[in-house]
């Protein structure tokens, strides 16, 4: 979308000129950090569903009047472009709210249809100065199934309702046609009407906080700090990665499972190229897009977002912001791919896709300097379980996010049990009070970390039982067929897997990643998640450390012994240290030599892995 020209005629003068002292940056940064905070508390205090106010799916961040980040994570993506296409910014009021949740008219800046945003435009001394923008994951708009995205679905309207940016509130009225339209198609109106409600108060407090920041600050100094503030993260992030990334070309490509209609696995390829200081991206070679819903809309913005994101975690005082993008140059992305998709590509799963692109970006960067990088993550994991009474005709939903396990990183292990960011994980007792639903398991899954001199954060298993009369249940769970590699001589996470009724007569594994599961009252369902990828030579961790995730439950003694050469007793739990130096010099002398990653085999370019891929996994 094209950037129009601000409404403050002091923007520009004001952005070149004045400079503001390192004080008045760092109360004006707290500021947003504050407004930020209590922002996001009365979404989390005020929604309704159990998606945004248990486990935090939601977010608020602050824009400029050009409709750059000041502050948030919309990660690169253009949130206001595409509410100019229908309202220029001539036509914006003040006291008008913005409304949207459509991936392709946004062009990727949302990138599924549970995810709604809200924009309020920020007016001082008349001028547009700023937007302020709430986000979160909607419960249920419609669409095939309860919870509307899901594995099965084929296309964009299978995820339920589209909304188009529209003005929701007109100079302070709420647009209540538009808003009953949209609540009469979801399942579940209420929690939607909480919901939104929740994300427009949201915005309307960010919207007070950053008016009474201008007028404790002034116009001239605020918009001045804006700028220093994505500049200051631009020179950072830009001289982060020319020092990170030497010259010359560093290709990877990461797997899919399978898109959740066929079995085939699908994948991505992405190829980094620095010649002088210009760094560029080209993921053409990508594979097309996938008949179901792990289609990822990415956009230049995003990709040099992602690479960005990654190098701020050197200097998090930082401000997340536009300057994230600095990292890269050029970004090359093929229509109709995996990372472009064309209408009406499904896309409610894309979080396996961009999950391993993140990965990705990592994985590029381990080529660039020898592996001093996190190894992958898992992608984490949602389940939809569906509970019918058949007399009432009632329905309801829980859509539970599951964790798995992260990386390991150059100097300590990766987490373990994490979702993703700040969400969290439903409680046991959550569930039993809120739904027929009784959690009978939640502990971590043994052996799921990577091994290495630093060990995979571990994924979880996580039973669930169904005490009402009958229903169904989707499931959407990556790394059953491709783990998280590692990296540095560390090896690959364990795999994911989703048995109903274990340990019974009536066991069954069920397709990891599926819909339409039919359950019974007093069926048990058990996820069990993957881990992330090890770091450095498993034989090289320290034997304590083994010692202590072997009683922990973390590893077994077989692993113990299996992957990291240390023998541990079955009764008592203790190390025998002469014979663990005796089979981890076996173990060397036996193995061959390490390579820079690992995930089947170890391997040092992506295309000696994808020749063990195509004659392991034929397409």
């Amino acid at each position: 979308m094209p950037i129009p020209a601000s409404g403050d005629p002091d923007m520009q003068e004001s952005g070149s000129t004045q400079v503001v002292d390192n004080i008045t940056l760092q109360l004006i940064r707290g500021s947003l950090r504050s407004a930020r905070l209590e922002s996001e508390l009365i979404i989390e205090r005020t929604a309704m569903s159990a998606f945004i106010r248990e486990k935090k799916d939601y977010t608020v961040s602050f824009l400029d009047g050009l409709g750059r980040e000041i502050y948030g994570e919309t990660l690169g993506s253009d949130i206001v472009g595409c509410i100019w296409g229908y309202y220029p910014p001539e036509t914006i009021c003040p006291d008008d709210l913005y409304w949207y949740n459509d991936p392709y008219i946004s062009e990727g800046s949302i990138t599924h249809t549970p995810d709604m945003v809200f924009i309020a435009p920020v007016f001082y001394e008349g001028d547009l100065v700023a937007y302020c923008h709430s986000f979160g994951h909607f419960w249920d708009l419609g669409g095939a199934r309860p919870g509307s995205i899901g594995p099965a679905n084929t296309d964009i309207f299978h995820d339920g309702t589209l909304v188009p940016p529209i003005k929701i509130v007109d100079q302070g009225k709420l647009n209540d046609e538009a808003y009953r339209i949209i609540l009469r198609n979801s399942r579940y109106p209420d929690l939607l009407e909480g919901d939104s409600r929740a994300l427009m108060a949201a915005a309307q407090r960010a919207h007070d906080r950053v008016l009474e920041m201008f007028g404790r600050f002034g116009k001239k100094t605020m918009l001045a700090a804006f700028r220093q503030d994505q500049e200051e993260t631009a020179r950072f992030i830009r001289q982060r990665t020319l020092e990170s990334i030497p010259e010359g070309q560093y290709a990877v490509r990461d797997y899919l499972d399978h898109d959740g209609v066929g079995d085939e696995w699908h994948s991505f390829h992405v190829n980094l190229s620095r010649k002088g200081d210009h760094i560029s991206i080209d993921a053409t070679e990508s594979d097309d897009q996938s008949p179901g819903s792990i289609n990822f809309i990415a956009s230049p913005g995003s990709v040099s977002a992602f690479f960005g994101q990654y190098f701020h975690q050197y200097d998090t005082s930082l401000l997340m912001n536009d300057g994230l993008l600095a990292s890269i140059d050029e970004v090359k992305l093929r229509p109709g791919s995996i990372l472009k998709p064309n209408w009406p590509a499904a896309l409610g799963c894309r979080a396996h896709t961009f999950t391993k692109l993140k990965n990705a970006v990592r994985a590029v960067v381990a080529k660039a300097n020898g592996g001093d990088t996190m190894a992958a993550m898992a992608v984490y994991v949602i389940a939809y379980w569906r509970m019918m009474y058949p007399e009432t005709a009632e329905s309801l939903l829980c859509t539970d996010g599951i964790a798995v396990g992260h990386g390991a990183r150059p100097m300590a292990d990766g987490l373990d049990a994490i979702y993703s960011r700040h969400n969290e994980n439903y409680p046991a007792e959550f569930m039993d009070m809120e739904y027929p639903l009784r959690m009978e398991r939640y502990a971590i899954n043994p052996n799921s970390g990577g091994p290495g001199k630093y060990r995979g954060g571990c994924g979880v298993i996580r039973d669930v039982r169904l005490l009402a009369p009958e229903g169904t249940f989707g499931l959407r769970v990556e790394n059953n067929r491709f783990p998280a590699w590692g990296v540095a001589g560390g090896m690959a996470g364990g795999t994911s897997r989703v048995l109903l009724n274990p340990g019974t007569p009536n066991e069954k594994e069920v397709r990891a990643f599926s819909d339409d599961n039919v359950w019974q009252h007093g069926d048990l369902v058990s996820i069990c998640t993957a881990g992330g990828g090890g770091w450095g030579d498993p034989l090289e961790r320290e034997i304590s450390s083994v010692e202590r995730d072997v009683r922990g439950g973390f590893v077994t003694v077989e692993s113990a012994g299996r992957d990291y050469g240390v023998v541990v007793d079955d009764n008592t739990m203790l190390v025998d240290t002469r014979a663990t130096e005796a089979l981890r010099q076996d173990i060397r002398r036996v193995r061959g030599t390490l390579k820079l990653f690992h995930r089947f085999i170890y391997f040092d370019d992506e295309s000696e892995e994808l020749e063990w891929v195509r004659r392991r996994f034929p397409r």
